[in-house]
């Protein structure tokens, strides 16, 4: 017989208080690396929530490491002793940018900046022009260290969505939902990088520190390029998992 969902911490939602069911039935033993976790159903109709609460469990056994998510299939116990660290596995365009959508996600800060010559360099954008910036704070669990610090530039025409991040922290899905804009195109750059003063004081790290950063910029059908962000991850605390099938 399953047990019973576990009693919350107070203000825990939902997903929290699943995905600790099942990760203390991972460290039990109920399941074996490769073996498959039951269906989105079975667990909805388990703990008596609705679909979207069970996937949100599932992105946060994803995103520390247990389990690897399958379109169209059952999730698969990937570790029982995930790494630490916040391990983000791409299989598709949608999951470059879904590393955001785990963890725990603070506004920091949101202001109008016009872009001088090194940070239209940085974004690869033109001297002089306005962007609002974003800064958002990510952490895998409540009390961790961050394990990404974004600096996000909009273009000024979509700046009513900042005040509805919330649970969504991603941007463009906002953009589209208020919008109507689609997003079509999507560019990303990774690199070596040294934390300066201000991206070392949000993570937590010394100045000089090795981090990894990551430019992505959003466009929309027309080739209007919407949005940048700038993403921090220190050493040790992200990784990249790409996996590519070839064609039978």
């Amino acid at each position: 017989m399953d047990a019973p969902v576990p009693k919350a911490r107070a203000g825990a939602p939902g997903y929290r208080q699943i995905a600790e069911a099942l990760v203390r039935e991972i460290a039990g033993g109920r399941w074996i690396v490769g073996e498959c976790l039951p269906s989105e159903m079975t667990l909805v109709e388990r703990f008596g929530v609705g679909r979207n609460t069970v996937r949100e469990a599932l992105r946060e056994l994803a995103g520390r490491g247990y389990i690897e998510r399958r379109r169209g299939a059952r999730s698969v116990l990937r570790s029982a002793t995930p790494e630490d660290g916040f391990v983000n596995s791409v299989r598709s365009v949608e999951q470059l940018i879904d590393y955001a959508t785990f963890g725990h996600a603070t506004l920091l800060t949101s202001e109008t900046v016009r872009l001088d010559a090194a940070l239209a360099q940085r974004l690869d954008n033109t001297p002089g022009t306005e962007w609002v910036r974003v800064g958002i704070l990510r952490r895998r669990e409540e009390g961790e260290d961050p394990f990404c610090y974004s600096e996000i530039y909009l273009d000024p025409r979509y700046q009513d969505i900042v005040p509805l991040i919330g649970e969504e922290t991603r941007l463009f899905p906002l953009i589209e939902e208020h919008h109507g804009v689609v997003l079509r195109r999507v560019l990303q750059d990774t690199e070596a990088a040294a934390a300066d003063a201000n991206i070392a004081s949000r993570l937590n790290i010394p100045a000089g520190t090795p981090i990894l950063l990551v430019r992505t910029r959003f466009y929309s059908g027309d080739g209007a390029l919407v949005e940048t962000g700038l993403s921090h991850f220190p050493c040790g605390r992200y990784r990249v998992r790409i996996a590519l099938e070839r064609p039978a």
